[in-house]
């Protein structure tokens, strides 16, 4: 609702999209925690992080189209 309420670019969204996509593909490269809690965190934080970057870039991709039949 509060991105409704002002105009957002979609390069925004996509930068964040990409941005999640680096933290999530760099935490799961070189996080190695020891105890198994801690791995099951990681692995979920990671696909938090990509499937939040999903998110963004297909948002980021549906204003870029909206942007661009509406001109503005």
């Amino acid at each position: 609702m509060l991105l409704r309420a002002r105009h957002v670019k979609a390069s925004t969204f996509i930068g964040a999209g990409q941005l999640s996509l680096v933290a999530g593909l760099v935490l799961e490269r070189f996080a190695h925690p020891g105890a198994d809690f801690w791995q099951g965190f990681v692995a979920g934080l990671t696909g938090v992080l990509i499937g939040l970057s999903l998110v963004l870039n297909l948002r980021g991709l549906t204003l870029a189209r909206q942007e661009r039949k509406t001109g503005g």
